[in-house]
């Protein structure tokens, strides 16, 4: 019996083009690659990975974070605050849906932070932002952000703890916006309690004006993480996400359309303790989430008006220093315009703008590293091979990322 494989092929001038080959269903060549055996070999490939303690896919960037927090638990006073993140990342992706690119670069927020009492501070400063390769900065922003904190609840104005410290999937709200959309501006609402961390969030991205000639545009985020079991080594949990993208107003002189794009994630997740030992797995995590996408306007010009997907992950921390993943998704015309383009249904390929894939079903493999190397300083290496049963393709990106943080006192107590 005689099959026609259709693959992405790569020709000497780097583009990307369909390419035929027919085979015998016995053929070596059909075994190889024909994508229900490539499925099984892959699978296969991960659940051993998994077996000898290599896992990982929703990577973990914990060392990235602009975490103004730990200032609750310092003294009173005037501070230097100086967040660096220094990144680079290659995706080399070769996908009808998504091409490959490089972000290389550093970003940088020094201010003064004061705290004249433990419920409250104040922070001031710039926001520098260098993309190499480019002449000059590719932003230069005021920085501003006041906190107030008690008893577990926090409201925060100003320049928000942004991206990746929003803890969503990056289906929905990409892991990459910590460099390309490092800022965020307007509030937060957080609750972190023994059962339930919460944060609702807008982040106003627009502001409209009598006269207009464009949209306002905001977007407003929520995430709840409630403990639904709890025993001193093992916990069961929901996590529910969502987002409204908004784009509209009524002050403007445009015709552009009113739209709001609504995507929201439900499921359940486990933990479990295993050993504190720095060289053994000590701890091991699972969630399994529903997405939903949809379009309550129906006018934003999108190819889908709604969709749905699943999204598994199984997570590992281990030898201290080392995290892993292996996560599964599958989806049904989705679309999240703020989260990662290996996920979407749309095409983000400048070659190939007009494409749709209606379906998509990727499994991906996340090894990292994470280090503190000094005070103040984290070093974080990451790989994160995918394979896209879609286009029978194996693809990855690799990253590396040095972030500083210090935090230094100039004055004691309040100031007069």
């Amino acid at each position: 019996m005689k099959h026609q494989i259709i693959y992405f092929q790569r020709s000497s001038t780097g583009e990307i083009g369909l390419a035929f080959q027919t085979t015998q269903k016995n053929s070596s060549y059909y075994k190889l690659y024909h994508p229900g055996f490539m499925k099984k070999v892959i699978l296969s490939s991960l659940m051993l990975s998994l077996s000898t303690g290599l896992l990982h896919a929703q990577v973990s960037y914990q060392n990235e974070k602009n975490n103004t927090a730990t200032i609750w638990s310092e003294e009173n006073g005037l501070y230097l605050n100086w967040y660096n993140n220094n990144f680079f990342k290659n995706n080399e992706y070769f996908l009808n849906t998504a091409s490959g690119y490089t972000l290389f670069g550093t970003q940088h927020i020094p201010s003064l932070l004061y705290k004249p009492n433990k419920h409250l501070f104040v922070q001031g400063g710039v926001y520098l932002k260098k993309d190499f390769g480019t002449e000059g900065f590719a932003k230069v922003a005021p920085y501003y952000l006041v906190s107030l904190h008690k008893n577990g609840y926090s409201l925060s104005f100003g320049n928000i703890n942004a991206n990746i410290n929003h803890r969503m999937y990056d289906p929905i709200f990409a892991n990459e916006r910590l460099m390309t959309h490092q800022l965020e501006e307007g509030l937060s609402l957080k609750v972190n309690r023994r059962k339930i961390y919460s944060e609702t969030w807008i982040n106003w991205e627009k502001q409209q004006y009598y006269f207009s000639d464009f949209n306002e545009q905001f977007t407003i985020g929520h995430h709840t993480d409630l403990k639904l079991y709890e025993q001193r080594k093992f916990s069961i949990g929901l996590p529910v996400q969502a987002l409204a993208i908004h784009s509209g107003g009524q002050l403007d002189t445009t015709s552009n359309p009113t739209s709001t794009i609504v995507n929201v994630s439900v499921g359940i997740k486990a933990d479990l303790k295993i050993n504190r030992s720095k060289r053994s797995i000590n701890r091991i995590g699972f969630n399994a989430n529903y997405l939903l996408y949809k379009d309550l306007s129906a006018n934003s010009g999108l190819a889908y008006s709604e969709g749905n997907a699943l999204y598994a992950n199984l997570n590992v921390k281990m030898f201290r220093h080392f995290h892993a993943a292996l996560s599964y998704w599958k989806s049904d015309r989705f679309i999240a315009p703020k989260g990662d383009i290996l996920y979407q249904s749309i095409s983000s390929n400048p070659k190939n703008l007009n494409y749709l894939e209606q379906n998509r079903e990727l499994i991906q493999l996340g090894l990292a590293y994470e280090k503190r190397v000094a005070k103040a300083v984290n070093l974080s290496v990451r790989l994160q091979p995918f394979y896209d049963f879609s286009n029978s393709r194996l693809d990855y990106s690799y990253s590396l990322f040095l972030t500083l943080q210090p935090n230094v006192r100039l004055l004691k107590q309040h100031i007069n």
